[in-house]
């Protein structure tokens, strides 16, 4: 088992859950892993076939009884040898009819025996352990089982498959290697050993850094793949978000009038664009009210803004730019931002001066006029955060991007370091820490509390 998982997989005990979602289904399936699945299937199980046992990878059809031998289910038994499984361990998966009731007192009869019901994540937590995954490939099997479109499930198969890892892992051997040569100058200084200068060592780790700076930089595309992009649309009131909205998303999701105020609480929607999807939030409009109702909307409003990716600002057109415009152009200041003339179908009044030149998208949400102007603008912000390395290695999660930046950060302080003539002892202290973040990313080094981050967000069963 791998070194530090000890105290978190037990392999002592046998867990089972139900795999398949909650719900009625032609077909439930049940998970059980650990060394008793042979011992639970004699007990449960009974074959049609006379004499027949359960084999490494064969299906076999039976039916499942309670321990008084009532009769539950018609089901398909199919038994996996560790360690040649999903977890490493025994492995026995029931696939019975998809009945909650059904695939509930099949649960009961297991858990009647003494096996312990898996929390989520369980099974892939132990396919870690045993070395069948490392940390990465198992966020990539939470990402493809959430995948909503074809893009993120493609990048979360190539995560399964280790395109990340196998990136890491030269940069580990090459970090190895310059420690390997360090502690050697250190251990045997009085021999005639060929040690490199401090120039090729740091020539080395900065080559090394700037591959892990690469890494970094497809977060930005990589978080917004893996959770969506996050749209807020704002503006005062009456300026057109709502319809504005109502197009974006093709539907009449947003109650519109002519009356400024009319949205109150923040409204959601997501489509997709090139496999991303796109969450739309329409607000509250921004303006000084007395109304309690519409100030704790606007209050809403300015939350929603600050947890967003992009922000379309909406101004209307036929109107003169004001106060509120204002509080919503600097509302949106912080963050990535998309300034829109709406209602262009109308006599121009709004003053262009008032936009010191920055770049807007002109639209009619009344007609269509300029949207697929707007989508394009929308497609080109995915694009400007997207690598060359996007369609192969990717960061994905925060604990990645925060492990690859840590590592970045340690190499960057022993080249500063070799730089300054510091002595190698202490050089080695920030290769080492490099080699530990780059651990805590794959697995190599592990805490209950990076655990606890990753596998609280699976499904039971997986």
């Amino acid at each position: 088992m791998r070194e530090g998982l000890q105290k978190v997989v037990s392999d002592d005990e046998t867990i089972v859950a139900i795999a398949t979602p909650p719900g009625r289904s032609g077909i439930g399936v049940i998970r059980l892993s650990g060394s008793e699945c042979l011992k639970i299937a004699s007990q449960f199980w009974k074959s049609h076939s006379r004499n027949s046992t359960l084999q490494h990878r064969n299906a076999a059809v039976g039916t499942w009884n309670t321990a008084a031998g009532e009769e539950i289910d018609e089901v398909v038994a199919t038994f996996f040898k560790g360690p040649n499984s999903y977890t490493g361990e025994d492995v026995l998966e029931i696939s019975a009819h998809g009945s909650p009731v059904g695939l509930r007192r099949i649960v009961e009869t297991v858990l009647g025996a003494g096996v312990r019901l898996a929390v989520p994540g369980e099974f892939t937590l132990r396919a870690v352990a045993h070395g069948k995954l490392d940390l990465v490939q198992a966020e990539g099997v939470r990402d493809f089982v959430e995948a909503q479109t074809e893009q993120q499930a493609k990048v979360a198969l190539r995560q399964m498959e280790g395109s990340l890892s196998k990136r890491i892992r030269p940069v580990k051997t090459q970090l190895i290697d310059v420690v390997a040569g360090l502690e050697a100058g250190i251990d045997f200084a009085e021999d005639d050993i060929d040690i490199p200068s401090n120039v090729s060592i740091s020539r080395t780790i900065h080559d090394l850094r700037l591959q892990l700076e690469e890494l970094k930089d497809t977060f930005g595309f990589g978080k917004i793949l893996a959770k969506g992009l996050r749209l807020v649309i704002i503006g005062k009131p009456n300026v057109g978000k709502s319809s504005l909205f109502n197009r974006l998303v093709s539907a009449g999701r947003a109650i519109v009038t002519d009356i400024p105020g009319t949205t109150r609480d923040v409204l959601m929607e997501t489509v997709h664009l090139d496999g991303v999807p796109i969450t739309f939030a329409d607000t509250a409009g921004v303006r000084k009210t007395t109304d309690e109702v519409e100030s704790i909307g606007v209050q809403r409003t300015f939350e929603t803004v600050s947890e967003a990716d992009l922000a379309l600002v909406v101004f209307d057109g036929s109107a003169d730019f004001d106060d509120d415009d204002r509080q919503a152009l600097r509302r949106s200041a912080d963050l990535p931002h998309v300034l829109i003339i709406n209602k262009v179908d109308l006599p121009q009044v709004i003053d262009a001066r008032a936009f010191n030149g920055a770049t807007r998208v002109q639209v009619s949400a009344k007609t269509g006029m300029g949207i697929s102007e707007l989508q394009e603008t929308v497609r080109a912000f995915l694009l400007s955060r997207k690598t060359d390395l996007a369609d192969d290695s990717i960061l994905t999660s925060a604990r990645q991007y925060e492990a690859v930046s840590n590592a970045t950060a340690a190499l960057n302080s022993a080249e500063d370091a070799l730089a300054s003539q510091v002595p190698h002892e202490m050089v080695l202290l920030d290769l080492y820490r490099a080699l530990a973040c780059l651990g805590e990313l794959t697995g190599e080094v592990v805490t209950e509390d990076i655990l606890d981050r990753i596998f609280s967000s699976f499904c039971i069963g997986k």
